[in-house]
């Protein structure tokens, strides 16, 4: 049985657009055919992102995902998203444009109407890696992890498109309260363990669900870069005029979590532990990621630092 390939049935790229998600797709492993693959829900939240919004959906769409429930929710974006996302309405399994009361209630709205075993959010300026989807779905047939998650890139849009490493962290509950730990495109978890995202903050939704979501549960890492956070100028983790809001969340996240800790023992120790958790995975699997970046097919692509 062949599996369906997406790439020909999809709208035709912007003029002058190669490389992955534009003009490659992933090629289905040998055995796909014979694996039953989990259903995986991936929900986009978007608004005013019509810039980049098609690289997502087509990084989601050109995963050639035999078992994919693709759910997008725009806030009412008055760019042009709509007409972007409704050419690609035949391939998602619901899509609305409406206001909404924020990201956080965008990707609850979507979690909402998941069906599937496994859940994961794509923010619409980032996009997933080829490949990443049977890859994270393999490591859960694996075994019985509640949570996966993996290594990504940083994009840096207004040098040049030039792309940095972003290695994992090795995770433990204490070191939940730091941030920073995840990166919401490199990380999947059952939908059986999802908590709903405390949607009234405004920048931090994620760093405070993991605060929830994570302990206790079984997590497996995947040395494997599995999606990219494009870092521009309208970037909640990079403008300026998002700090305040960053403030304000940080105080309502202490205040239900308490406040990360400020022994200088407490902290050497989270720092050592890491630099020995990335210096013993960091060469882990290393002929498969350059096998996934070298599958892209980018256009000489520029790099910040060195490739692990």
């Amino acid at each position: 049985m062949n599996l369906p390939r997406l790439l020909a049935q999809l709208p035709a790229p912007p003029a002058g657009r190669s490389g992955w998600p534009w003009t490659v797709e992933t090629a289905p492993p040998a055995d796909a055919a014979t694996v039953a693959w989990p259903r995986i829900t991936i929900v986009m939240p978007s608004y005013q992102q019509a810039a980049f919004l098609e690289e997502g959906l087509r990084s989601v769409l050109l995963q050639n995902y035999p078992n994919l429930e693709f759910i997008v929710n725009d806030g009412g974006s008055k760019d042009g998203s709509a007409e972007i996302i409704a050419r690609y309405a035949p391939f998602l399994a619901h899509w609305q444009s409406a206001r909404d009361g924020g990201q956080g209630h965008a990707i609850n709205q979507g979690f909402d109407r998941a069906t599937g075993e496994l859940v994961g959010w794509l923010n619409s300026d980032d996009f997933y890696l080829p490949g990443v989807l049977f890859a994270t779905a393999r490591e859960f047939l694996r075994g019985a992890p509640d949570i996966v998650y993996g290594d990504a890139l940083n994009l840096f849009e207004e040098d040049g498109r030039a792309f940095q490493y972003w290695q994992g962290y090795w995770i433990s509950r204490g070191f939940l309260q730091f941030g920073g730990l995840f990166s919401s495109h490199a990380i999947f978890w059952r939908r059986a363990v999802h908590e709903r995202l405390w949607d009234e903050l405004n920048c931090n939704v994620d760093g405070e669900l993991w605060q929830r979501l994570v302990p206790g549960r079984h997590l497996r890492y995947l040395p494997l870069p599995l999606g990219v956070c494009r870092i521009h100028g309208e970037t909640k983790s990079n403008a300026e005029q998002w700090r305040k809001k960053w403030q304000e969340d940080d105080e309502r996240i202490w205040a239900r979590h308490g406040r990360p800790t400020r022994s200088r023992i407490y902290r050497r120790w989270f720092n050592w532990s890491q630099r020995l958790f990335k210096w013993f995975t960091r060469r882990r699997n290393r002929p498969a990621k350059h096998a996934l970046l070298a599958a892209c097919q980018w256009p000489t692509p520029r790099w910040r630092g060195t490739l692990p």
